[in-house]
């Protein structure tokens, strides 16, 4: 289990940090600014899952995100605050269908 802070893009370019998947990863510091690039070196599409904290404003619990990354691609995720669990000190818990071959760099603007 580990945490993980955006790495700022600066105007010179930011060479960020690439980060293996494992259970227990989770994202501080959500925001409307950072994203996650999702690399799947397998050989079958993988999916990563989000659970939304709190509820929508007819009081329904926020759907869950489901994002799927196909095999061999990488894909770019918005990492909103929202997506933040006031409950763990804002952070975002990373639920991965399989975590071999998968990297991740998480960054913001």
């Amino acid at each position: 289990m580990a945490d993980y802070s955006p790495e700022s893009i600066q105007i010179g370019g930011t060479t960020a940090t690439i980060r293996s998947a494992a259970s227990g990863d989770k994202l501080t510091n959500p925001s409307d600014h950072s994203r996650l690039r999702v690399n799947n070196g397998s050989g079958a599409p993988i999916t990563l899952t989000v659970t939304v904290p709190g509820t929508t404003i007819y009081g329904e619990t926020n759907p869950t995100k489901v994002i799927t990354i196909t095999n061999a691609t990488a894909k770019y995720i918005p990492i909103p605050a929202v997506y933040g669990n006031p409950a763990d000190a804002g952070k975002v818990a990373l639920t991965w269908s399989a975590t071999a071959t998968i990297t991740f760099e998480y960054t913001r603007d």
